[in-house]
């Protein structure tokens, strides 16, 4: 097999070649008719920081725009993987759901301690985040998403290994309008939210959003008189200013601060025992009938809290017809608090609340324009991140006579505590060369720089353990794009990127497990065609090869002294697979949007010494098959208003939780169902919806963790629920 992998980037280029002369009379021939009408208007991304075409962008990008999310009924980030090929989302972070762990093709990072980094990038309106907690965004008043699959070398080469998620939020324009929308359904469902635009004169306008979401939970703590949230309970409030003016001599400038909290119930879980014959005295008929409900007496772990801050500050000034300035300062901060009771009975056995916090401030200055057939990007980027991860915790086998069966915090056993400052700077710089008027050839490299400084304290460290590291990499990506025709492009592409080095989250084995790991890299080759195929379809086809090279495996275990999380540059892995997505329209009333990616990823080798993990077995929650498929048809009454029934179903491959490929971290395949009947009015002032969310009710497993005695499953939240969703817009034309 791996033979195989290793000739499929040479036969990506051959293929390319030799589909150039038929290419090129396709698009002579196509230069004298007129092209297909697109089913789907242009859609303008910014993945390569500035604005192009997405058929012009040599690489695989799903894009959910305003109307897309909102008929799609999405709350949060952590729902876009049911529309997009080989990619997973996961809340494992100690059962916090503002938590969001992104997988794409074969990589990706569960944990959420500050001392390890994601393998996919998240940005907000051009600002990275540099944490998994507190990233689940909500999507309310979004201008849209791009989920851009791959390493994306040297525009954003930091912690973009496996791609990069871009969220775009509204901006200001004065136009005099304003939203309202309400939700109520089953569960207990409330949402509401808010958006307004408002022109202040003066060449300034406001944009303002906020809202809230509020859901019964879905399991309860049996044992505790007045907890402080039911598991599963959702309770969250946001809110958005945007201000922004247009300055004299072509500056616009643009100030945004945001807001979210959340105090929720801890994220449905359970416990299955798998080792009757244990010193903890754990017996699977000691848990709870109903999964979703716990024995623990720990009110602490039934609820999460988090709260997330930032505000930015950017100009674009056009210094010339074809020269821009661009500038954009940021800071935001992240506190979390929750924890997850690992046995669920009425003993304090193992237990780990934890409390973290993260600051980071960045700055970006890049200068771009566009010159005799060259579009070109260059750039300065700098980070600073510092933050810590305090957890007391308690590790204990069956409490002896006479000992209490229940601690308090106050008084467990232990504390865990790490923290890390991180400094990192890039300079970066991309070129987009016309070399025809059919032949694109793209470049870029970018040179970044790391320092970190850690440190580990646990209460039977002599001292505590503090390192200084600093890693210098460069990154970059070539392509060549062929135009068939206006709107079609073939593509062919090679990029390399990289994961930030780091230490081991959980040193609990001593302060000479407390080292640093270096980064991880991605070398991927890819082939692709977008655009408009004919008069009703769309379709965005690829085919990718990625070897990640110096893999940092995480393998957790339980030892005497508590729970041990290692992590070591021991792997490579080697991921092959095609995406598809698109939309057919197959009559003017009926469309179907689909996307459907197969991977094939496996540990190529492991360094001697890595107990569990071999060659052979597949990197932690990564599925063979995604896929989705949502038909939707419409009609328009005589009356004038607008009539929707939609569908959207999702599966997911069987996956495995751990990169230890045992039976007890298998995961089974999910298929989810929703569906929607939306009424919009002649003038399309008011929309109502009827909607059913997992009309099958299923629950299945976002994480698994195999902990000998126990297995830890972290579930899925998203219940059935049925319900109504009104909006009102007022103003606007």
């Amino acid at each position: 097999m791996h033979s195989n992998a290793i000739h499929l980037p040479a036969a990506a280029w051959a293929l390319l070649c030799a589909l150039a002369p038929t290419a090129e009379a396709a698009a002579a021939d196509a230069a004298e008719s007129t092209p297909p009408t697109a089913i789907v208007e242009e859609v303008v991304v910014t993945a390569r920081k500035r604005e192009e075409a997405l058929s012009d962008v040599p690489a695989a990008i799903t894009v959910l725009d305003r109307a897309g999310i909102r008929a799609r009924g999405l709350a949060e980030l952590n729902q876009l993987e049911k529309f997009a090929p080989n990619v997973v989302q996961t809340h494992f972070g100690q059962g916090n759901t503002g938590h969001a762990g992104v997988f794409i093709r074969g990589i990706g990072m569960q944990d959420h301690i500050i001392t390890t980094d994601p393998a996919v990038g998240i940005y907000l309106d051009g600002v990275y985040l540099g944490r998994n907690m507190g990233a689940n965004m909500d999507l309310t008043n979004i201008e849209r998403v791009e989920m851009a699959r791959g390493p994306q070398g040297s525009l954003s080469g930091r912690n973009t290994l496996g791609g990069a998620i871009n969220i775009v939020t509204r901006k200001p324009s004065g136009e005099g309008v304003a939203h309202v929308d309400v939700k109520a359904g089953s569960r207990g469902r409330l949402d509401g939210n808010a958006f307004a635009d408002v022109a202040l004169g003066g060449n300034a306008s406001l944009a303002l959003s906020a809202g809230g979401k509020s859901r019964d939970g879905v399991g309860r703590a049996l044992l505790i008189d007045d907890p402080q949230a039911d598991i599963g309970e959702i309770g969250q409030g946001f809110g958005r200013v945007a201000l922004r003016w247009q300055g004299a001599r072509d500056i616009r400038i643009q100030a945004t601060a945001d807001l979210s909290r959340s105090d929720q119930g801890v994220s449905p879980h359970e416990v299955q025992v798998v080792n009757a014959d244990n010193p903890f005295g754990l017996r699977q008929a000691d848990q709870p009938p109903n999964p979703d409900d716990t024995f623990s007496l720990n009110n602490e772990l039934t609820a999460t809290r988090d709260r997330t801050r930032g505000v930015s500050l950017s100009v674009d000034w056009d210094i010339a017809d074809r020269l821009r300035l661009s500038t954009i300062a940021s800071y935001r901060d992240m506190w979390f608090a929750g924890g997850l009771d690992n046995e669920k009975v009425a003993a304090t056995l193992m237990e780990f609340p934890e409390r973290g916090e993260a600051d980071q401030r960045t700055l970006e200055v890049r200068l771009g324009g566009v010159a005799e057939g060259v579009d070109w990007v260059a750039g300065l980027y700098l980070f600073n991140e510092a933050g810590y991860n305090d957890s007391p915790f308690v590790f204990r086998t069956t409490p002896a006579a006479g000992e209490p069966l229940v601690i308090p915090t106050a008084d467990f056993d232990g504390r865990l505590y790490v923290e890390q400052q991180t400094n990192s700077s890039a300079v970066y710089a991309h070129a987009n060369v016309d070399l025809s008027p059919r032949w694109t050839l793209g470049f870029g490299v970018r040179r970044t720089r790391d320092e970190k400084d850690g440190l580990g304290r646990l209460h039977y460290f002599a001292a505590p353990a503090e390192r200084r590291d600093s890693w210098a990499e460069t990154t970059g990506d070539i392509s060549l794009t062929l135009r068939l025709r206006p709107g079609l492009n073939v593509f062919a592409s090679y990029a390399r990127g990289y994961q930030a080095g780091g230490y081991p989250p959980r040193p609990f084995a001593g302060p000479q497990v407390f080292v640093a790991f270096d980064p991880t890299f991605a070398d991927s080759f890819e082939l692709g065609v977008k655009g408009a195929f004919a008069d009703r379809l769309e379709l965005n086809a690829a085919a990718f090869h990625v070897r990640y090279t110096d893999l940092a495996m995480q393998v957790s275990e339980l030892i005497g002294q508590g729970f041990l999380t290692l992590t070591r540059n021991a792997a490579e892995s080697v991921a092959t697979g095609v995406e598809l997505e698109g939309v057919w329209q197959t009559t003017p009333n009926f469309d179907v949007a689909f996307a459907l990616g197969y991977i094939n990823v496996e540990i190529a080798a492991v360094d001697a010494g890595v107990l569990g993990v071999k060659p052979g077995d597949s990197p932690a929650l990564v599925p063979k098959t995604t896929a989705s498929l949502s038909p939707r048809y419409v009609r328009v009454l005589r009356s004038g208003a607008e009539m929707t029934a939609r569908l959207d179903y999702y599966h997911r491959g069987r996956m495995f939780g751990q990169p230890v490929n045992s039976v007890l971290n298998e995961m089974a395949a999910v298929r989810l169902a929703n569906v929607n009947l939306a009424w919009i009015s002649p003038a399309r002032r008011w929309r109502l919806s009827l909607y059913g969310h997992n009309i099958g009710n299923e629950r299945y497993p976002l994480a698994k963790l195999d902990l000998d005695p126990t297995v830890l499953i972290i579930n899925s939240n998203d219940r059935r629920e049925f319900g109504i969703r009104l909006g009102r817009t007022f103003g606007g034309n």
